[in-house]
């Protein structure tokens, strides 16, 4: 059950397993960057240098004490450098209450040399250990006496390294409320300091506020967007984790707690982490294995607690391992010593300050499962009635907490770009997410694997149970996948789009037979959706760094591609190989028809017009492209637009269409009819460089005007990148075309990035459409896209309205136009001609 634990990993300062995680995850030193012959020059060197081992501590607590010894040796004389070096050292050591003399003898003598920012930090420390047998109270007292002079600091590091342990004070003090209104400020320095892994840090910190209160539904949705959008691993990571464990307890949730267990218990590299954290997990799994009566695996539990140092343990870990052997003694039929042990355990607790709100919920429940046992049934009543009335305290303190939260508001640019990187529908990750994490692992020397899973039969879940089954299904999925990520280290999960998602780990080869473990077993228990179970399994295809690519964009593009070829062969696993890339035949032969399909005609033009709801006067139409296969008939554009895309004959594909949209488009304006048609063009005609000489270029042969050629581009085409993409459009919109987003609603996209986009006209997808007018979900999404779409001031455009309901309603709730089979089919060039002509007599 051992579990590897990275070189890149630390303490975590947490003494429940709740305590915080303080004092912030700022950035990665590299490890080589410890060796290097010179030490960073900084104006103020005892502030540089302190940041230097601050930051490295994140990483490695072996590389950031050789940093700082590095630092130490080069302080020639300088004594404030030396304390500030030797404090951080102390700092690498576990907490525990015998380090307060020497934090506070630091403290002293920094005071005395004038350093009064390092005394405040160091005096916080010693303050910190309290909650290891001391007076938590007074040590709180006492730093609240010194918060104004730390706010006041100019450094927000140093500031958020001086308040980090006053969150081990209100904690141990049972005050959730003082924690959050703290947590809630480092968040903001946090911010200041502009990292993602110290706001990912403090995101945590928010977690646990709420776990203290007792909301645990706040706190699982704040601790687990921490695990997705931390990139560090470690004793970050393992803290979240531990406290996720701790509320799947609390909940009863047993199947979420095991597969923890088996992969964080008995770490090979204990250093590497904090004691009291290690120690309250493995407290968890004793408890957790003597419930379930198996004995054995609890015995092993408490062997390994045996090896934690007992100055180490704060007062409610030493409560709670006792609880744990009485738990054990009773599953292994031994009464008299459950009674005992029990007896013990309620005797420290009556003597712990406050320990109603400082002792984890579970303690009073097993304490009452361990009295029923026993067949103390007045005593078990007593303890339950006990837990419920805390609990109903809770919920005061539940309330209090949310109002400090609610005041407090993150940076609203942070905000923009982490909606823009999340996915709307699971809250999982989007591709550009994945990306951005991915190679900034590669960055720091980590080395990434992908793997790319696709939900089978999700088209046939979709059409027999409906959309809002299908996106509970989606949901589901994500959840899964979710709890595979905190198994690893270093994980993040993402959905790329559709039925298509993708995890993203950082370790050693070796990962791939665990996650291959994990991947086999994830949907081997059907989903529950809605009140009824939906078995649904997964296809895998996967591809890891340096072997299948240097890059992000390598590795998912090698993982898609192991992806299909496992699809493609029924295969449930399939690691990317060079050979895949290799085209087969009928692909070959396919990319030569598409380009003699242009030359010999194959293709036709198709127009949908669409109409003004204001006085369903015909405003536009819509171009739409059918291929008419010599040997193979009609082949419908799902079939051949998405291999052209990736085969890069996309780009023939859409200039033929505009060249035939823009001669109609000047023939219509010649005969004074209405002369607008929108054109479907890919990311990939957008993103290249060529591609605004070429729509000039047409313009001059056809004798078309740019303002009568509305692009359309799908919404999730502009998420995979929209850095490069929204240029792009800007530039051709300079040229006097306007551009539509197509299918709104179903790609990645928000606020943050919609904004910022050329486009005058937003095309709802017409799923949000179809059956909105008998179901209440399905028509709020309408609705809300239909009033995005006016706060923008853009125009809206209701697509696939095939009834007379459905056309009604997109009037009744302000859509502009209407698209779809109830206004008029598609029809030829020729035929369009001919109905407008008739529209107009």
């Amino acid at each position: 059950m051992a579990v590897r634990q990275p070189a890149a990993s630390n303490e975590v300062d947490m003494v429940l397993i709740v305590e915080n995680i303080e004092c912030g995850a700022v950035a990665l030193i590299p490890r080589q960057a410890v060796s290097q012959s010179s030490l960073p020059a900084y104006p103020n060197a005892h502030t540089g240098a302190f940041r230097d081992v601050w930051l490295a501590r994140f990483g490695s607590r072996g590389a950031a004490a050789a940093l700082a010894e590095r630092h130490l040796a080069h302080a020639a004389g300088d004594e404030r450098l030396a304390l500030r070096m030797r404090l951080l050292l102390l700092r690498h050591e576990p907490l525990s209450a015998r380090a307060a003399h020497r934090y506070t003898e630091l403290a002293d003598r920094m005071l005395v040399l004038g350093d009064r920012s390092g005394y405040l930090i160091a005096r916080s420390f010693a303050l910190g250990v309290a909650n290891f047998g001391g007076d938590t109270a007074a040590a709180l007292a006492a730093y609240e006496q010194l918060s104004a002079e730390i706010n006041r600091l100019e450094d927000p590091l140093e500031q958020h390294a001086a308040m980090g342990t006053s969150l081990l004070l209100y904690q141990a003090d049972g005050k959730p409320a003082a924690y959050m209104q703290q947590a809630c400020r480092m968040l903001q320095l946090a911010n200041e300091i502009d990292h993602g892994a110290i706001r990912s840090a403090a995101i945590s910190n928010l977690g646990i506020a709420f776990f203290l209160a007792g909301d645990e539904l706040q706190a699982r949705h704040y601790l687990e967007q921490s695990l997705a959008s931390n990139d560090l691993g470690g004793w970050v990571r393992f803290s979240a984790v531990a406290i996720l464990a701790e509320i799947y307890a609390s909940a009863g949730d047993v199947e979420k707690i095991l597969p923890l267990l088996r992969v964080w218990s008995f770490p090979d590299q204990i250093a590497e982490l904090d004691g009291p954290t290690v120690a309250h997990f493995h407290a968890l799994g004793a408890e957790t294995f003597s419930r379930l009566g198996q004995a054995p695996q609890a015995r092993a539990y408490l062997d390994f607690l045996e090896l934690t140092p007992s100055d180490q343990h704060s007062d409610d870990l030493r409560c709670l391992l006792v609880m744990a052997r009485a738990m054990h003694h009773q599953a292994e039929g031994r009464g008299a010593q459950a009674a005992a042990a029990m007896s013990e355990a309620m005797a420290m607790a009556q003597a712990m300050p406050r320990s109603d709100r400082t002792l984890a919920p579970r303690f009073w429940w097993m304490a009452a499962e361990l009295a029923a046992a026993q067949g103390q049934w007045e005593q078990a009543y007593r303890l339950m009635d006990r837990y419920r009335r805390l609990e109903q305290e809770k919920k005061q303190e539940i309330a209090a907490v949310r109002r400090v939260a609610a005041k407090f508001q993150t940076d609203d640019s942070a905000r923009a770009v982490e909606a823009a990187q999340r996915d709307r529908l699971t809250g999982l990750g989007n591709r550009e997410r994945l990306i951005t994490v991915g190679d900034a692992w590669i960055a720091r020397g980590l080395k990434p694997m992908v793997a790319m899973l696709n939900v089978r039969r999700f088209n046939a879940i979709n059409e027999a149970l409906g959309r809002e089954i299908g996106d509970a299904v989606l949901q589901a999925v994500a959840d899964r996948l979710g709890e595979a990520c905190i198994r690893f280290d270093h994980a993040l999960a993402g959905r790329v789009y559709a039925d298509q998602y993708a995890l993203v780990l950082a370790g050693e080869r070796g990962d791939i037979s665990l996650l291959g473990g994990i991947a086999a077993d994830m949907f081997a228990k059907p989903l529950e959706v809605a009140g009824q179970w939906v078995d649904i399994s997964a296809a895998w295809g996967v591809a890891h760094c340096p072997a299948h690519g240097l890059s992000m964009h390598k590795l998912m593009n090698h993982a898609e591609i192991a992806l299909h070829e496992g699809r493609r062969n029924d295969a449930g696993w399939t690691v990317y190989e060079p050979s895949l890339i290799r085209a087969d035949l009928r692909q070959l032969s396919l990319i030569s028809e598409l380009k003699r399909a242009a030359q010999e005609g194959e293709f036709s033009l198709l127009l949908q017009p669409k109409f003004r709801l204001a006085d369903n006067a015909v405003t536009s139409f819509e171009s739409l492209i059918r291929w008419n296969h010599p040997t193979r008939g009609l082949v419908p554009p799902a079939e051949f637009i998405p291999f052209a895309e990736s085969t890069g004959n996309i780009r023939g594909i859409t200039e033929w269409v505009l060249r035939r949209a823009m001669r109609l488009s000047a023939q219509l304006r010649d005969a004074g009819l209405v002369s607008q048609i929108a054109v479907n063009v890919s990311v990939h005609d957008v993103g290249a460089s060529g591609f605004p000489g070429i729509l000039s270029s047409l313009l001059q042969t056809t004798r078309a005007r740019a303002e009568d050629i509305r692009l359309e581009l799908t919404e999730g085409a502009v998420m995979k990148d929209p850095a490069t993409v929204i240029d792009r459009m800007r530039a051709i919109n300079a040229l006097g075309f306007e551009w539509s987003i197509d299918d709104f609603g179903t790609g990645q996209s928000s606020l943050a990035y919609l904004h910022m986009l050329p486009v005058s006209e937003l095309k709802i997808d017409r799923s949000f459409v179809r059956g909105a007018a008998s179901s209440s979900t399905t028509l709020t999404l309408l609705k809300a896209a239909i009033d995005l779409g006016k706060n923008l001031g853009l125009a809206t455009v209701g697509e696939g309205a095939e009834t007379t309901e459905e056309w009604d309603l997109l009037h009744e709730l302000g859509c502009d136009t209407a698209q779809g089979w109830f206004g008029a089919h598609p029809m030829p060039e020729q035929a369009l001609i001919s109905w407008l002509q008739a529209r107009v007599h």
